[in-house]
């Protein structure tokens, strides 16, 4: 059983990454398209509306949803209860929307979004019609089938977007892209699961979902608030031009943590729920899971660290060379986010989602803190405070880690070793590749040469002084990439 729950976990990874990967690649075409056909107004005007109803979803999106899959066990009224729970909050929340669409038009002086934010906000019901069918399968690891249908969603309302982009719809292209992309997706998750909710409701069974699920939601809200807060801050006291050049650096490392984040966590969370009655295991499987983190993510910290200037020229102009800086430093928080990558998901799997409500706390109010504090050095010292925080914050994490597994915290800082050292070593090469050719050689060619040979570099020393740890790596490549029913675990 615990083989096959790996098998499914590891399986579970290479779906949702590649459903990361694939919602990243069609919105940046999609994106790309629009850009050139709409108006920044009509870009505004939502991203405005975007604000409440986004805001909201993360309401919508993981109250019950997570408190289904980490049950041990869960009968058909938690599901039914959870359904009609989750689609009154979402109707609740876009009635809000109706009737304050007026108001908000009116105080944040955008007369189009009196109009805009009714619309959109359709969003929050239809994302709930899903929401437990999704989390059903997640329960059940079935993480191909919800990759396969959120793709259809994204890919669906990506072609209604840009053609009524063509059709010179202006901004409602944009609200017709996500209403149409939540109904496809919606729909297919209703089609494709075996459950069907009935007209049945329990207050017994709501209250065992809801000490769950509110500390999950109030969490995400805290945190989705935060980066917001950060934006705010940096823009009041720094102004536009700074908050443009730091935006674009925040906006790089968070596309490579929410690749790889949104992909494992929920894969991490059904897995460590299903072993949360048998901590020895647990425990294993969050170790590993950790040191394979460790594994790709500090290297990939290193990389972006050291490669910033080729980098930001060549993706994005010599205009943006004031975002290098930045991003050579929020780069240096992907140490800190690959190694906590399963953290989160280990409290809300052992039953204490209080914790990573309590943590987010703790997280944006010392970060913003610390931000308003620096402010008068500059952007640069905004945003190494923000990495220092999240270094800083660690030793907490590793408290409640040995109080929640009862390890040693020699064990918890057994996955950092390895990759480290290798980290420091490659970027030691690449430092020098770039003291030698950074100024004759044009930022994408220097990109193409130094990234492989870096590559070499680390698993070299890898290889040298942890070649298990490249094993386990390549097991579970093979496992990812097996046919489906090909692993050993299945055919016992």
């Amino acid at each position: 059983m615990l083989e096959r729950l790996k098998t499914l976990s590891i399986k579970g990874i290479a779906w949702s990454a590649g459903e990361s990967a694939g919602v990243a690649l069609f919105s940046l075409v999609v994106f790309t398209l629009l850009a050139r056909i709409l108006e920044p107004q009509h870009f505004g005007v939502v991203a405005l509306a975007g604000v409440f109803v986004f805001t909201f979803n993360l309401i919508v999106g993981h109250s019950f949803a997570d408190a289904i899959v980490q049950r041990v066990s869960i009968d058909p009224d938690h599901a039914e209860t959870a359904f009609w729970t989750n689609l009154a909050i979402a109707l609740a929340l876009a009635g809000m929307c109706f009737a304050g669409a007026g108001y908000a038009a009116e105080r944040l002086g955008e007369p189009a979004l009196a109009e805009i934010l009714p619309w959109l906000s359709l969003v929050l019901p239809l994302n709930a019609l899903g929401i437990v069918q999704m989390a059903l399968f997640r329960r059940e690891a079935q993480f191909r089938a919800i990759a396969l249908r959120s793709l259809l969603g994204r890919g669906v309302g990506g072609v209604v977007g840009v053609g009524m982009a063509f059709g010179g719809f202006g901004a409602w292209s944009l609200v017709g892209q996500q209403l149409s992309g939540s109904a496809v997706a919606a729909l297919a998750m209703i089609v494709a699961s075996p459950w069907r909710p009935r007209f049945r409701f329990s207050v017994l069974h709501l209250r065992q979902l809801w000490r769950f699920g509110f500390n999950v939601s109030a969490s995400q809200l805290i945190g989705g608030v935060g980066e917001q807060a950060l934006n705010l801050v940096v823009g009041s006291l720094l102004g536009s031009v700074a908050l443009g050049y730091f935006n674009i650096a925040w906006r790089v490392t968070q596309l490579v943590r929410s690749l790889i984040g949104s992909a494992v966590y929920h894969v991490g969370f059904n897995a460590f729920s299903r072993l949360q009655e048998n901590r020895d295991a647990a425990v294993r499987a969050f170790l590993q899971a950790t040191r394979l983190s460790c594994l790709f993510g500090f290297p990939i910290g290193a990389g972006l660290a050291i490669l910033a200037g080729p980098f930001v020229v060549a993706m994005f102009g010599a205009k943006w060379e004031n975002s290098i800086a930045l991003v050579a430093i929020f780069a240096l928080e992907l140490f800190a986010a690959f190694y906590a990558m399963f953290f989160s998901a280990c409290y809300r799997a052992m039953g204490k989602a209080a914790w990573t409500l309590w943590l987010s706390v703790l997280h944006v109010g010392t970060g913003v803190a610390a931000v308003m504090a620096v402010s008068p050095w500059g952007v640069r010292a905004v945003a190494a405070v923000w990495v220092a925080k999240s270094v800083l914050l660690l030793p907490v994490h590793l408290a409640l880690l040995r109080r929640l597994l009862g390890v040693k915290l020699a064990a918890l800082a057994r996955p950092v070793g390895p990759p480290l050292a290798a980290s420091a070593l490659m970027a030691t090469a690449l430092a020098a590749t770039l003291a030698v050719a950074g100024g004759t050689v044009a930022p994408a060619t220097l990109l193409l040469t130094a990234v492989p040979a870096g590559i070499a570099v680390y698993v070299a020393f890898i290889f040298a002084i942890s070649p298990e740890l490249l094993c386990i790596a390549a097991r579970t490549a093979r496992i990812m990439v097996a046919p489906e029913g090909a692993s050993g675990a299945d055919r016992s």
